[in-house]
């Protein structure tokens, strides 16, 4: 009888997780990409300003 352990080698291989977390990366690589080219082309010269802008963008990213 079992006792609710298994062994992980019986399970069929699912690369799902994986998958889904290399898509999320791939997403967030674009995202931050297309933010800063966005705000490269409105805001000119206020370095402090982009900073700011785009560390809370990756802080909401990363939520």
């Amino acid at each position: 009888m079992s006792d609710g352990n298994f062994n992980r080698q019986l399970l069929p291989k699912t690369e799902l997780a994986s998958g889904l977390r290399a898509g999320k990366a791939q997403m967030r690589t674009k995202a931050e990409k297309a933010f800063t080219e966005v705000i490269d082309k409105f805001i000119q010269g206020d370095e402090v300003l982009k900073t700011a802008m785009k560390q809370q963008f990756m802080e909401l990213l990363r939520q």
